[in-house]
């Protein structure tokens, strides 16, 4: 059954909008993108700001009593409902002019992610998640096509993926980027979670892993992945309650929690 509830079509619509709308600022310079620091090496554009109110706006008119989450800020109380949205996830290379973001929208009815929206604008890709309805993909306004997750069963068989949250490692998690490198068939930082984790659901990357994201960051890709069949926990393998992820398809989960573990016990980070 292909995404077709009027809340799916919603996102997936007001994703491709909101989509549009980055592309239209990608070629432009630094000065036109307003580009500002968030943290030492955490960015934020015009872009984010602007996308992030069209869509609390659509929401507010579409469906005025659903709560809103918004990574810039936007905080709405709801009812059952609450939408959880990273307006775009990727701004480092969205600021930089490199076409790898996506736009990343869920729906959360009371406190359960029923329906995860990912919208990749430069390939006119759309991934979307239903619980209990499979996930799917559209590709540049084409049929909705199944997706599941790959059957790679050894980690030297898998292309893996990770990323810096904002450039911040300890230690003992930038020490898990050579062992993967050593066990994998090769390691990628693509600049954006919910790329990563819809690309996990496609099949395209065997597993990911990254430390203290936001819910912002993962909750439509975690869907996405597990409704194409494939694992998600905390990174010591417990289910996911803190921002530190790991996806996979399932066939190679324990083998990366015995790499994860293999540097030490982690210490507790409460899901943000």
């Amino acid at each position: 059954m292909k995404p077709a509830t009027p809340f799916a079509t919603f996102a997936s619509d007001l994703a491709r909008e909101s989509g549009a709308h980055l592309m239209s600022y990608l070629s432009d310079a630094a000065p036109e993108k307003d580009i500002r620091l968030k943290g030492p090496t955490d960015v934020v554009t015009r872009a984010d700001h602007e996308v992030e109110a069209l869509i609390a706006g659509r929401i507010r008119e579409a469906f005025p009593g659903h709560g809103l989450l918004a990574e810039e800020g936007t905080l709405l109380k709801g009812d059952e409902y609450r939408w959880v949205v990273d307006p775009l996830d990727g701004t480092a290379n969205f600021a930089h002019g490199v076409p790898w973001f996506a736009v990343s929208i869920a729906l959360e009815h009371r406190g359960e992610v029923v329906l995860g929206v990912v919208q990749h604008p430069s390939l006119e890709e759309t991934f979307v998640a239903e619980r209990g309805g499979g996930a799917w993909l559209s590709t540049r306004d084409g049929p909705f096509l199944r997706l599941a997750v790959s059957a790679a069963a050894t980690l030297q068989a898998s292309l893996l993926a990770t990323g810096f949250a904002g450039g911040q490692l300890s230690a003992r998690d930038a020490a898990l980027v050579p062992r993967f490198v050593r066990a994998a068939r090769g390691v990628r930082n693509l600049g954006s979670a919910a790329i990563h984790l819809g690309y996990v659901a496609a099949g395209r990357i065997d597993a990911y892993w990254e430390p203290a994201l936001h819910a912002w960051d993962i909750a439509a890709g975690v869907l996405l992945v597990e409704e194409a069949g494939g694992r998600v926990t905390d990174m010591d393998g417990t289910p996911l309650r803190s921002g530190d992820v790991l996806a996979s398809n399932g066939r190679i989960h324990a083998a990366m929690l015995e790499v994860i573990a293999s540097e030490g016990p982690r210490s507790g980070r409460g899901a943000r």
